[in-house]
């Protein structure tokens, strides 16, 4: 008899969230059209508790504390959304179109303008805002929600 052995791995966000926030922060080496400016590959930094997601860069509403996760050249958010009224209604507006993209807070530690272009060389990620229209182009944002018919079928599988 054959056998065969594979790694599986299952996730799921918690209980009752609105759903999983998806996006890039930002690419390595992409230009801002509205800022002139680009981030050298490995130019940011985090804390390691995350930092925090609010809406249009506005302190005053934070949705949540996030990790951000690198992947390449790409800085990656990837969290399920809180079961909260922002969390809720963070979920509804990406799906319905108002907010497309994320932005970066940042404070620049070391810099240079080389032709009117900002390099970003060297900074720290201080927050993300969920915003309508993104300085980078390659910043979008989505949300989406586990299917639960196929996590009860897969279970029932395993």
């Amino acid at each position: 008899m054959d056998e065969l052995r594979v790694a599986i791995e299952l996730r799921d966000g918690p209980e009752g969230s609105p759903g999983l926030l998806s996006g890039t922060l930002l690419t390595y080496g992409e230009v801002s059209p509205s800022h002139l400016e680009l981030f050298e590959p490995g130019a940011l930094s985090w804390p390691d508790a995350g930092i925090v997601l609010n809406r249009q860069h506005n302190r005053g509403m934070p949705i949540m504390r996030v990790l951000p996760q690198l992947d390449g050249n790409r800085v990656l958010l990837n969290a399920p959304l809180p079961d909260t009224v922002a969390g809720r209604d963070a979920a509804q507006e990406v799906r319905n179109g108002l907010f497309r993209g994320l932005s970066v807070e940042f404070h620049a530690l070391r810099d240079m303008y080389r032709n009117g272009l900002r390099h970003v060389q060297e900074a720290v990620l201080k927050g993300a805002g969920l915003v309508a229209d993104p300085s980078y182009t390659g910043s979008l944002v989505s949300v989406r929600s586990a299917d639960p018919i196929i996590r009860r079928s897969l279970a029932a599988w395993l």
